[in-house]
């Protein structure tokens, strides 16, 4: 049971089989030796009678070769095989040993040392019990067929040998008797060789079992790893004023590198990239830690600066492993393009004006997170007009390194982010990936790669009007929209059916929120408009409400729910949040 129980590990399968190829190759050679007796035998080298060799030899190399046979035409011999390729090797030595036993005394070993090739203290035992009971009868058939063996007929000739009852008792007592204790000496050997092979491949077979479990749980972090991190491009379809990409290689299973970008409010955008002391898991959970602290941290309104002091201090408490990690923190103001930003010892951003090129922001750094208590940060501001692009990365980048031990560098970046003027964010990282890919070669990956670009971009025409949320002020909205729509090449089509979702939502707002400001947004960029409707009524998200069954008829469908439901079915995008105070419901229509 036990032994059928280890062969389902694939460790103790491979060994089976490549026992099992050892020995058709050790039974190989033995009928090559088997063959070469033949013809010895037929040069009359031998004095074997030759209806003896005619009759055994056959016999005995088809012993010997049938395991090969089996195990070509076998695609996985299970573990009984292995009593084949014994029996074969047991019946072809009795039959050399019967035919030629004073040449053959040291054949019996073969079957209980090809024994030490197994794990299993079963085959052994079997296999010593059948090669004494055949050497045995083997040796007792040598007395009166074969060459005979002059040790065991005390020196007579063997033509002029008479087997008496005397003379066959001796050569039991005297000679098979000692062999077979030899015999069964050896197979101690085997025994524990046997027992010492099934030990070690159980050892293997446990760090196998460990080694998979644990590759399953770091397959299971990087997905977390990765869930954690943003990854659904474009990031904010919703917003044509900013673009942003990122992504991260780590540099094994999990990294200790991480990016994030997310709203604080309608108006501002918190961009944060990070790289955390050391590698692997350690550096992974310290990585979970410091972006969950940040993120909270600034989803409350604070500054850059007054962010990375809290995290600092929140970090430094029982940090026994005396982990860090670098941080470059930015809000980003879209209204204006103001970008209010932080930096605890990360590497320098790069930023490239509109038609110009990119150039190292050598930014005044403070001290790493979790480095030390109650540290202090400044904050600076920048403006980035339509256009323009700030680069965000990890020392992973700079410091790449070649098969001549030689760093990337911040030259080689510039050099890359230069090669492709006025390229997007997404395009600006996947040509420094490639250079990086292109210089590091077949060299291994030393640290995380991480890298994120941020682009402030026009976002079209629009304009935008504050009204008060009545039902008497709705033709003014829609008269606005539809301008807006019409000065920028809407088609009249598109016009119409933006102003029956308009007229839907608005009156919504009048009439059950409770507002007492609101405004609508309309922005128009290429064949595309974006309409916003802020109200700071009740919080309500009319995009939860279930859809009414329109194939009923009009005095079966409930109250409710059909104007919503139009709009969905005429707008490309409908989506609502609820952010700084406000109900934000934004449509999108394409033509």
């Amino acid at each position: 049971m036990k032994e059928k129980v280890l062969s389902q590990s694939p460790i103790f399968a491979q060994n089976e089989q490549e026992a099992n190829r050892y020995s058709c190759r050790c039974l190989q050679v033995m009928a090559l030796v088997a063959l070469l007796a033949w013809v010895l035998n037929l040069l009359h080298i031998f004095i074997v009678p030759p209806a003896v060799m005619n009759v055994g030899m056959p016999l005995c190399l088809f012993s010997f070769l049938l395991p090969t046979f089996l195990s070509r035409r076998i695609r996985q011999p299970d573990l009984r095989f292995k009593y084949v390729i014994m029996g074969c090797c047991i019946l072809g030595i009795a039959v050399l040993s019967t035919a030629i036993p004073k040449h053959m005394v040291l054949g019996w070993v073969a079957p209980v040392l090809l024994c030490c090739h197994y794990y299993s203290r079963k085959l052994t035992a079997n296999i010593l019990a059948a090669s004494v009971v055949c050497m045995f009868i083997a040796g007792i058939a040598s007395l009166y067929i074969g060459e005979g063996d002059p040790n065991m007929l005390d020196g007579m000739a063997i033509a002029e040998a008479v087997i008496t009852p005397r003379v066959f008792w001796e050569a039991v007592l005297f000679f098979l008797v000692p062999r077979a204790i030899i015999l069964v000496g050896l197979s101690f050997v085997s025994l524990t060789v046997a027992d010492r092979t099934r030990g070690l491949l159980e050892k293997q077979a446990a760090d196998a079992s460990s080694r998979q479990r644990i590759e399953t749980e770091l397959n299971v972090a990087t997905q977390i790893q990765a869930d954690m991190l943003p990854s659904i491009f474009p990031a904010f379809p919703e917003r044509p004023e900013f673009d942003v990409y990122a992504g991260m290689v780590p540099a094994r299973e999990v990294g200790g590198d991480f990016y994030d970008y997310f709203l604080v409010d309608n108006d501002h955008l918190a961009l944060v990239i990070a790289d955390v002391s050391g590698k692997g898991v350690p550096a992974a959970l310290f990585m979970v830690i410091a972006k969950t602290l940040l993120k909270n941290a600034a989803q409350t309104g604070l500054s850059p600066k007054v962010v990375l002091e809290k995290v600092n201090n929140q970090l430094c408490e029982n940090n026994q492993a005396e982990m860090f990690v670098t941080v470059w923190l930015g809000i980003y103001e879209i209204s204006t393009g103001r970008l209010t930003a932080a930096n605890a010892g990360h590497e320098y951003p790069a930023l490239c004006r509109k038609g110009g090129r990119f150039s190292l922001l050598k930014d005044r750094h403070g001290f790493v997170l979790a480095g030390m208590e109650e540290a202090r940060y400044r904050e600076y501001e920048l403006t980035l007009a339509p256009g323009d692009i700030l680069f965000l990365y990890t020392d992973g980048v700079a410091e790449a390194t070649d098969s001549a031990n030689e760093l990337y560098g911040t030259d080689r970046m510039l050099e890359a982010l230069n090669s492709v003027p006025g390229a997007a964010p997404q395009r600006l990282l996947e040509t420094v990936k490639d250079s990086v890919d292109r210089f590091v070669g077949d060299s291994p990956q030393f640290d995380d790669i991480t890298m994120l670009a941020f682009q402030r971009k026009d976002p079209g025409a629009g304009k935008s009007m504050r009204v008060v949320p009545a039902l008497d002020r709705l033709p003014e909205v829609c008269a606005f929209l539809e301008q807006t729509l019409l000065e920028n090449g809407a088609p009249p089509k598109a016009v119409a059916q933006v102003n029956i979702a308009a007229d839907e939502l608005f009156s919504n707002i009048a009439r059950y929120s409770g507002a007492a400001d609101a405004a609508v947004d309309c922005r128009v960029t290429a064949n595309r408009a974006v309409i916003r409707f802020l109200d700071d009524g009740r919080p309500y998200d009319p995009t939860t409400q279930p859809e009414p069954d329109v194939s009923l008829s009009a005095e079966e469908r409930e109250i409710g729910g059909l104007g919503i439901f139009m709009v969905k079915k005429t707008m490309d995008r409908v989506s609502y949040e609820y952010a700084n105070g406000h109900n934000v419901l934004t449509i999108e229509k394409r033509w």
